[in-house]
């Protein structure tokens, strides 16, 4: 249970398929800017004196494009949800909701994980005094999970307003928490405290439903969401990465490895440079997607090393509509550990469900809205606040996000699910789990848990648990490189999970990340 990674007030991106029809289903339910999100929002601190905000862009006065009321964009998780739920559902609203009911009502034992996350955000979340007093004990200390020699066991947390917030829409529908007495507490609460999120805001969200995103890579087809999430960019990553023979240089080794960053690095500069909202500017997504286009940055990496300049590329030439006028590219520094929750689902029937839904970061905004128990989002934070970019502020924008979900199918048959939480660095896991399911041909849990890289700028992050002699010789190709430790409250490398599908068998075999708590459970 994370009611600090994801919610109602958040975002969700969803794959899905429907074993009945054989058809596969993607959901958009990214964030939305009010319309009063003008470039001029917020004020820019001096980036040399200053420091920078999470995604490495300028940071902002008070931080407030981070945390607080300004924070806020319009969250697309309740619609995502009943949209799925009429496309592909068997059951009510009002039955699907029951289970979350009790939870929140009922509540449920603290852990060590919920206990840390708390503890992290103490800080941050004593301006919103709601906040404290919905996840906090009326002391202001995190409730606590069991200790050694605890006669009284863990504190048991619970959600009461949330628990009437979902009562109400199990029997009233989404529309109260767009159009309804949910969407009218919100607007009001933040008209109230300076944010810019109003009722004609919420009505006007809509989720997007769209065909997937289909690459063919090494004889499988990966279904991926375009536009607004991390789909097109792993696309790029896998279309350059078939032409290399990675099975015959070996599982992790150094020369595989300097080809998988060089495709990360040059698929994160390309993301960098041209990906935002297609409503608000001309991008070539087609082209991005492209084998084509791969074909054409393949021709950069040198598979002896050294490693490629970090270039930008040039995707107009395979661009049905030509090359328009340039708009300024976002910064690409390295962006800080994100949080977020991946549900994996696979029924009896074989009917998949890959879901990412995040709040942005640990309590997303920090701010619960009164008489709601719904944690509100702080979404202005996927977007470039530096005017002129390609994922600038804009009234109505759609955020772009890192959310990845993704099925891989044999043909018609799918058999494996997969998506992790993790801010950028999902899209660099969920490729490489690609890579040691196709390429490798690992089982499901050595896939997910195998040490892994990322490389978003001119660093290559590689696990500790590498053998040293890699590491070396990875560094002595020229790679600027970071060894980093995983521990349970870091995300240097996501935190996955997935689920292949052993037709021949008949069972499902679960991979699970494992320095953090996730859980497998079939039936």
């Amino acid at each position: 249970v994370e009611p600090f990674m994801s919610g109602l007030g958040g975002a969700a991106y969803v794959v899905a398929h429907d074993a009945a029809t054989g058809r596969t289903l993607t959901l958009d339910g990214a964030v939305q800017l009010p319309q009063a999100a003008t470039p001029d929002l917020f004020e820019l601190l001096d980036p040399n004196t200053q420091g920078l905000g999470v995604y490495g862009w300028r940071a902002t006065k008070d931080n407030a494009a981070e945390t607080g009321y300004r924070s806020i964009a319009v969250p697309g998780a309740v619609a995502t949800y009943a949209t799925l739920l009429e496309r592909l559902g068997t059951m009510s609203l009002a039955d699907v909701l029951v289970p979350a009911i009790r939870l929140a009502e009922e509540g449920f034992p603290v852990d060590w994980y919920v206990f840390a996350n708390a503890a992290i955000s103490m800080s941050r979340l004593q301006a919103f005094p709601h906040t404290m007093a919905t996840f906090f004990k009326p002391d202001g200390t995190p409730h606590k999970p069991s200790m050694i020699d605890d006669v009284l066991g863990p504190d048991r947390f619970k959600q009461l307003e949330l628990a009437q917030t979902l009562r109400t829409i199990a029997a009233q529908g989404p529309e109260v928490f767009y159009r309804g007495e949910i969407g009218q507490l919100i607007a009001q609460h933040l008209r109230e405290h300076g944010g810019v999120v109003t009722t004609d805001d919420l009505a006007n969200y809509q989720v997007r439903e769209r065909e997937p995103l289909w690459i063919d890579y090494r004889g499988k087809r990966v279904a991926f969401i375009s536009r607004n999430s991390g789909g097109t960019t792993v696309a790029e990553m896998l279309n350059i990465l078939g032409g290399f023979d990675l099975a015959g240089l070996g599982h992790n080794s150094a020369a595989a490895l300097h080809l998988i960053a060089e495709a990360q690095r040059m698929a994160y500069t390309d993301r960098f440079a041209y990906l935002g909202d297609p409503d608000f500017a001309e991008i070539p997504l087609a082209a991005l997607e492209s084998a084509a286009y791969a074909v054409a940055r393949r021709a950069e990496i040198n598979p002896s090393g050294p490693p490629s300049t970090q270039a930008v590329g040039d995707p107009w030439p395979f661009h049905a509509g030509g090359r328009p006028a340039q708009v300024a590219p976002t910064d690409g520094r390295d962006a800080a550990d994100q949080h977020t929750t991946h549900l994996t689902v696979v029924d009896r029937d074989r009917n998949i469900v890959s879901l990412t839904a995040s709040l942005g970061q640990l309590f997303g905004s920090g701010v619960v809205v009164p008489g709601t128990g719904v944690t509100l989002n702080n979404g202005m934070m996927w977007f470039d606040p530096e005017p002129g970019r390609i994922n600038s502020i804009a009234p109505r924008k759609r955020a772009l996000h890192a959310g990845t979900p993704a099925i891989v199918y044999d043909g018609a048959t799918p058999f494996l699910a997969l998506g992790s939480p993790g801010g950028r660095k999902v899209l660099t896991a969920v490729q490489q789990i690609i890579h040691n399911v196709v390429d490798f041909g690992l089982g499901m849990q050595e896939a997910v848990s195998a040490p892994r890289i990322h490389c978003e700028s001119g660093v290559v992050h590689m696990d500790a648990r590498l053998p040293v002699e890699t590491i070396e010789t990875v560094r002595a190709m020229g790679h600027a490189v970071s060894v980093r430790e995983e521990h349970f409250l870091s995300s240097y490398f996501a935190r996955p999970n997935a689920i292949m599908i052993d037709h021949a068998a008949g069972v499902l075999r679960s991979g699970l990340e494992p320095y953090k708590l996730s859980t497998a459970v079939g039936y």
